[in-house]
C-alpha cells in the first residue's frame, strides 16, 4: 500500500510537472512568434517587463496607469497581456485619429472565443453581419419607443418608483446601489421582455445579481488569463466560476426567447426579443442570415450590460457629486424650481432651458469616467498608423479616460467642475474630447437610451429630494473601484424631501 501511494502521488507530481512545463513552452513559443510577427508596432515597455504590463492588467486603476506609462513612452505604445501585444492609444487627438480618420481599419474586435464567441453586438466582428446586427438593433430601438414619447413614459414610471422607495427611508441612511440598478434595468426590461419586474421579484434579483457577478469577473486577472491562454478553459480553477455564472445568463435569457416564441404574434411584436424572432421568422431560409438565436442571446445580454451598468453606475455617481459639492446640488434644484416646478416630472424638451443642470450632467460623466477603456479594438487589415505597421488582428486598447482627462482639451481637467461645459456667458458647451460613449464605427448605439434616463432620473430626483450625508458618516471617497466600469466605492445617503406630493399624482410631463 504505502508503495502504491507513494507511486501515486510521484505520478501526480510527474503530471504537474509536466503540465507547467506545456504551459510555460506555449507561453514562450507565442511570445517568441508575437515578437517577430510586431516588431514594427510602436516601442512600449519590453514583454519581460511584468511590473509595466501589469500596470495595465491588475492595477486597481489600469487607465491612469497606462497614463503614466505614455508620459513614458509617447500617446501610442505596445504593451502586453500575458504574451498578446496591445497598442494603447492615449489622448483625444490620438483616439480621434484612430477611431475616425482610419475608423473602417481599426472596427475589428479581437476574437478570444471565450464567451459570447463572436455573438451579439459589442463583440461581434467588425463586417457584414455586424453591420446588420447594429442596423436591426437601431431599427428596433426606434420603434419600441426611442425618441417617443411612449419611451420618456417607460423611464418616469421607474422614476415615480424610485422616488418612493427613496422617501420610505424617511431620512434613515440607505445605500441606494440596488434600487438604483433595479429602476434602470426595469427601462432596459421594458425594451427587451416588454414588461418591468417588481424589485422584489427573486427571478429579476437573480438575473440582475447574474450580471453584477459577469462584469466583476471580467475585470479580474483570471478573465486576463483564459482570453489570453484559452487552452486553459478546460482545466480546474478560479475561472471556472465565470462559466458557470455566464451558463446561468445564457439559460435565463434563453427561457425569456422560449417564453416569447410560445406566445408570439405576429401581428403585433411586444418588444425587442418579439421584434427579432420574428425576423428570424422572414430570414430563416436565408443561408447568409446572420439572425440566430445564439446572437439573439447575446444582444439581450449585451443591452444588459450596456444598458443597466452604465447608466445606473453614472447615477450612483450623480448623488455622490451631489452629497459632495451641495452648492452645486442648490444651483441644479434652483434652475430645475424655474423650469420645471413642482407639479410635473421633468421632460427632454426641459433639456436645452437648463444649461447649468446640462453642464453638471456631463461633468458627471466625464468626471466619473465610467467606461474608462472601449471594448478592444482590431486592425481589420495591414494598416499604416503613424509611420507604425499595424498588421491584422492588432489589438488597439483605447483609453478614453485620457481623453477625458487630457489637459490640452479641458479647462479643469483634474476637478469637478461643470465650467469645463460652459463657456464665457454661461451657456452650455460640449467640447469635443468629450466621448464617454466612444467614438466612430464602434461608438455605443444606446448613447440617445442612456442620455435620456441619465436626464430624466438625475432631474426628478433632485426635484424630490437633496441629498445629504449622513451624521459621522466617513469622508466621500471619490477614487472608484474599478471592474470593466469605474464605480463609486459603496456609500450611505440620506434624503431630504423637498416634494411631499407622491410621485404617482406629479402631472403629464411628456414631451410634445
Amino acid at each position: 500500500m504505502e508503495w502504491s501511494s507513494l507511486w501515486g502521488r510521484e505520478t501526480w507530481l510527474d503530471v504537474q510537472t509536466w503540465g507547467i512545463f506545456v504551459m510555460v513552452f506555449v507561453v514562450v513559443t507565442a511570445v517568441m512568434r508575437a515578437r517577430k510577427s510586431h516588431s514594427k508596432l510602436p516601442h512600449g515597455p519590453s514583454l519581460w517587463s511584468i511590473s509595466q504590463n501589469l500596470t495595465v492588467q491588475a492595477l486597481k486603476y489600469p487607465q491612469f496607469g497606462i497614463m503614466k506609462l505614455a508620459k513614458k513612452y509617447g500617446n501610442i505604445f505596445t504593451c502586453y497581456m500575458i504574451h498578446i501585444p496591445m497598442v494603447a492609444l492615449n489622448g483625444f487627438q490620438m483616439i480621434q485619429e484612430a477611431l475616425v480618420h482610419q475608423g473602417s481599419n481599426f472596427a475589428g474586435r479581437p476574437q478570444f472565443d471565450i464567451f459570447s464567441k463572436g455573438q451579439g453586438i459589442i463583440n461581434a466582428p467588425y463586417g457584414k453581419s455586424w453591420k446588420q446586427q447594429r442596423r436591426f438593433l437601431m431599427t428596433i430601438l426606434r420603434n419600441f419607443g426611442l425618441g417617443k414619447n411612449a419611451f420618456e413614459e417607460k423611464i418616469l414610471e421607474e422614476v415615480r418608483y424610485l422616488i418612493e422607495i427613496f422617501r420610505s427611508t424617511d431620512g434613515r441612511p440607505f445605500n441606494p446601489d440596488i434600487e438604483i440598478t433595479n429602476a434602470v434595468s426595469n427601462v432596459i426590461c421594458s425594451i427587451v421582455f416588454g414588461e418591468r419586474f417588481h424589485y422584489t421579484d427573486p427571478n429579476f434579483i437573480q438575473m440582475t445579481e447574474l450580471f453584477d457577478k459577469s462584469l466583476k469577473f471580467q475585470a479580474g486577472i483570471w478573465f486576463q488569463v483564459a482570453m489570453a491562454l484559452p487552452f486553459l478553459s478546460s482545466f480546474p480553477g478560479p475561472h471556472q466560476k465565470m462559466f458557470r455564472v455566464q451558463a446561468e445568463i445564457e439559460a435565463i435569457i434563453q427561457d425569456f426567447i422560449k417564453k416569447h416564441r410560445e406566445s408570439l404574434d405576429l401581428q403585433k411584436p411586444r418588444d425587442f426579443i418579439d421584434a427579432y424572432l420574428l425576423e428570424m421568422k422572414k430570414e430563416q431560409e436565408s443561408p447568409n442570415s446572420c439572425l440566430t438565436e445564439g446572437n439573439l442571446v447575446y444582444n439581450v445580454f449585451d443591452l444588459f450590460v450596456a444598458g443597466t451598468e452604465t447608466t445606473a453606475t453614472t447615477l450612483r455617481w450623480a448623488i455622490l457629486y451631489m452629497m459632495t459639492y451641495p452648492d452645486i446640488q442648490e444651483k441644479c434644484q434652483k434652475e430645475i424650481e424655474q423650469v420645471v416646478g413642482w407639479c410635473r416630472l421633468p421632460c427632454m424638451d426641459d433639456r436645452v432651458k437648463m444649461p447649468y443642470v446640462s453642464a453638471v450632467i456631463h461633468e458627471i460623466q466625464r468626471f466619473g469616467n465610467v467606461v474608462p477603456f472601449t471594448p478592444a479594438h482590431a486592425a481589420i487589415q495591414d494598416t499604416s498608423f503613424r509611420s507604425y505597421t499595424m498588421k491584422k488582428d492588432t489589438i488597439m486598447l483605447v483609453n478614453l479616460t485620457s481623453a477625458l482627462f487630457d489637459e490640452a482639451a479641458w479647462k479643469d481637467p483634474n476637478n469637478f467642475n461643470p465650467g469645463n461645459f460652459q463657456n464665457e456667458d454661461g451657456e452650455f458647451v460640449k467640447p469635443e474630447a468629450f466621448i464617454p460613449f466612444s467614438l466612430g464605427l464602434r461608438a455605443c448605439p444606446g448613447e440617445r437610451v442612456a442620455n435620456m434616463e441619465l436626464f430624466l432620473f438625475f432631474i426628478s430626483l433632485l426635484q424630490s429630494f437633496t441629498f445629504l450625508w449622513p451624521p459621522h458618516a466617513p469622508p466621500p471617497d471619490l477614487r472608484g473601484l474599478y471592474r470593466i466600469t469605474l464605480a463609486p466605492r459603496p456609500y450611505t445617503l440620506a434624503v431630504k424631501c423637498r416634494n411631499r406630493q407622491p410621485a404617482r399624482e406629479l402631472g403629464p410631463s411628456v414631451s410634445q
